[in-house]
């Protein structure tokens, strides 16, 4: 997994909250509604961005110093970021994943931490791919322990 440092640049805006801008990386936006919320909010879409970039196998762009802008904020946002961010196809929410599998909405969690699905959390929300489970489906034996004739 690389690391990256971007610039950003947060601009207030007139209704509120505040609109971020990655100058090294062309086309990347983000928003928030506050100003923490909205270094978040950046740092998540420069991550898909430079993931999306990986995944084609392009080369991400390196980090410059740019001048601010009059009104805007400077802030240098870090994150780490590979290929495997990038989740495609379809997605069910990790609620709908534990009843498909079998399992706690906590232990989705911990499936997804470790790598055996794939997914990705959007705020409070934990989404995972439709793909994985169905793989994960297709692997695993029943839940629960195995029978003592089975150890044997």
């Amino acid at each position: 997994m690389g690391k990256y440092i971007f610039q950003a640049f947060l601009t207030p805006e007139d209704e509120g909250g505040y609109s971020v801008e990655f100058p090294d990386l062309p086309g990347c936006f983000s928003c928030g509604d506050t100003f923490h919320d909205a270094v978040a909010m950046g740092a998540d879409a420069a991550k898909t961005y430079v993931a999306s970039l990986l995944g084609r196998g392009e080369t991400v762009p390196g980090p410059q110093h740019h001048s601010c802008p009059s009104g805007t904020d400077n802030v240098m946002v870090f994150f780490e970021a590979d290929p495997a961010y990038i989740v495609e196809g379809a997605v069910v929410s990790a609620a709908e994943a534990s009843r498909r599998l079998g399992v706690s909405p906590g232990r989705i969690t911990h499936m997804l931490d470790a790598g055996v699905l794939d997914g990705y959390r959007e705020g409070r929300r934990t989404w995972v791919s439709v793909a994985s489970i169905e793989k994960r489906l297709s692997e695993t034996p029943k839940v629960g322990r195995p029978r003592k004739a089975q150890m044997a």
